[in-house]
């Protein structure tokens, strides 16, 4: 009788583990999701280049051409109220070689936790620069491939660690931001700290942006800054741009007016073709002054991956050195100071 006491115990003890382990293993995938949304993304650019820097045409593969190579991860947690937090951690790489865009960094380009809602968001971290974000409205290639010439021509900082920003909704078109960085040892002046903003608008086939970034440099002693500002207008297929930057790095020796038009035609949903002009006006003693002239062609082929071409000319005065770049790439090396720089840049472009 004991014994069969004991059986049944034993029987219920096991159903009760039994039920306790069904239950936790149900519970847990509840918890390991409990993220709203977190996604891993990524996108490949890779190209082929054809180019002259002064000493003979060079051809090379290189990354990164139209967009930066990247993988990151982001996502958001709803907390009610219409209030989220949000984050993202994204790092750039070289697919040409599976090296990391910057070494020793797990996330070189974005590492940040926010919070949003109705009254727009706020971030702490390592941030993209508002100008970074609107530098795409100021010409008809994106700010990017080489055949931009706004993008080659105009210096400033692309991203700034320890920064806090204030991003406001959209309001009647109007969208502004604020970032404030506290530089490499924390404080308002120290090396390293920035203040930067800008101010969009868009309605219709117009749009409109202003944006300044000033920075402190490694030690504190200057301020280097960029003001850029750019509009478009839509007209039929067609879209034309302007574009202006004043660029004054002193650490650098820069101090420089950048002036830009371009047009971009959209043949049908998948083909355009866009072509540019962009002059810098030097401001120092040095008349280092340069231009470029180029052309892009867009293939999209499916809704992840695109073609691209670019065919570029760039004419370096007396010292200037402005080479034929990309989103995130710094171009081949002048052959010497004042070389002109001509080529062409075939890539493709995957995201996942």
């Amino acid at each position: 009788m004991r014994k069969n006491s004991l059986s049944h115990a034993f029987s219920y003890v096991s159903s009760g583990v039994q039920l306790a382990c069904a239950t936790t293993i149900l519970l847990v995938p509840h918890y390991a999701f409990a993220q709203d949304n977190v996604t891993l993304y990524g996108l490949i650019d890779e190209f082929a280049q054809y180019v002259n820097t002064g000493n003979g045409y060079t051809a090379a593969l290189g990354s990164s051409g139209q967009w930066g190579s990247r993988f990151g991860l982001k996502g958001s947690e709803d907390i009610g109220g219409g209030q989220k937090v949000i984050f993202n951690l994204e790092n750039g790489f070289n697919p040409n070689d599976g090296t990391l865009a910057e070494s020793n960094s797990m996330f070189n380009r974005q590492a940040w936790v926010g919070l949003s809602g109705s009254w727009g968001q706020v971030r702490a971290g390592r941030q993209n620069s508002p100008l970074f974000y609107d530098q795409s409205g100021q010409d008809a290639f994106g700010g990017v491939t080489q055949a931009s010439g706004m993008d080659n021509l105009t210096t400033f900082a692309y991203r700034t660690s320890n920064t806090v920003s204030y991003m406001s909704p959209e309001v009647g078109g109007f969208q502004a931001g604020v970032y404030i960085g506290l530089g490499d040892a924390g404080g308002f002046q120290s090396a390293g700290s920035s203040k930067q903003f800008d101010v969009t608008y868009e309605h219709g086939p117009f749009a409109a942006f202003v944006a300044g970034q000033w920075l402190k440099n490694a030690n504190a002693t200057t301020t280097d800054h960029t003001i850029m500002a750019g509009l478009s207008y839509a007209i039929g297929k067609a879209t034309v741009y302007g574009g202006y930057s004043a660029v004054k790095w002193d650490d650098i020796d820069i101090d420089a007016r950048v002036y830009g038009l371009s047009a971009k035609y959209q043949f049908n949903a998948t083909n355009s073709l866009a072509l540019g002009y962009a002059i810098l006006r030097d401001r120092t003693s040095q008349d280092n002054n340069a231009d470029q002239v180029g052309l892009l062609y867009e293939y999209d082929l499916s809704k992840r991956t695109n073609f691209y071409g670019a065919l570029s000319f760039l004419r370096n005065r007396n010292e200037a050195s402005y080479t034929l770049a990309g989103a995130a790439n710094p171009g081949l090396p002048l052959a010497y100071p004042g070389a002109d720089a001509r080529g062409v840049q075939v890539g493709i472009v995957h995201r996942f």
